[in-house]
């Protein structure tokens, strides 16, 4: 069971967790952040079908990764492959937006 609270609300972490357990499924134990983008963003593209994610305070607007995800969608989903714009989009968002918080649990420092 997995509880929820402040920075943990998001989904971005189980998409990472499910892009790992694709690659590794694979027999890999490494992968260049490009590789790791598509299962990524083929996850968040499936999850935020049924549950979209509610974007931060501030409008970034195209440069913001929840409106790339919601532009990008239908059309991952469609063909069962992530758009080049999204996979472009996890790439760079990856780094900063889950991977910083992938692995911290409450009282972490």
């Amino acid at each position: 069971m997995a509880i929820l609270w402040d920075l943990n609300t998001r989904t971005y972490k189980f998409a990472l967790g499910q892009a790992l357990l694709h690659l590794a499924r694979q027999g890999r134990d490494a992968a260049a952040i490009e590789d790791l983008a598509v299962p990524y963003a083929l996850a968040m593209a499936q999850h935020a079908a049924t549950a979209p994610q509610v974007g931060g305070n501030g409008d970034l607007g195209q440069a913001d990764y929840l409106t790339v995800l919601a532009h990008e969608s239908a059309e991952t989903l469609a063909s069962g492959h992530p758009t080049e714009r999204l996979i472009d989009a996890s790439a760079r968002s990856m780094p900063a937006m889950v991977m910083q918080k992938f692995h911290n649990l409450p009282g972490d420092s």
